[in-house]
């Protein structure tokens, strides 16, 4: 699972969610980081892969496209 976790000032957890493959962020237009699952949600309504649970993985629109012989050669940045 590629995502990282910050805290603002006031506490409150900012998440950010990366590809497992290529290691592009997802960037999203509202307040959807505010949440890790409201995050994955938004992400796979653009088009990424995101598998959920621990050993959960991550792929945005481009890698998750990819045929997959190509995505076994990719790795990440």
């Amino acid at each position: 699972m590629s995502g990282q976790v910050y805290f603002s000032i006031n506490g409150i957890p900012d998440y950010e969610l990366y590809c497992d493959q290529c290691g592009a962020r997802f960037q999203c237009e509202d307040d959807s980081f505010y949440s890790w699952p409201v995050l994955c949600d938004a992400a796979e309504a653009e088009g990424w892969r995101v598998h959920s649970g621990v050993d959960g993985s991550h792929e945005c629109g481009d890698c998750a496209a990819a045929p997959r012989a190509r995505r076994d050669r990719l790795v990440a940045a």
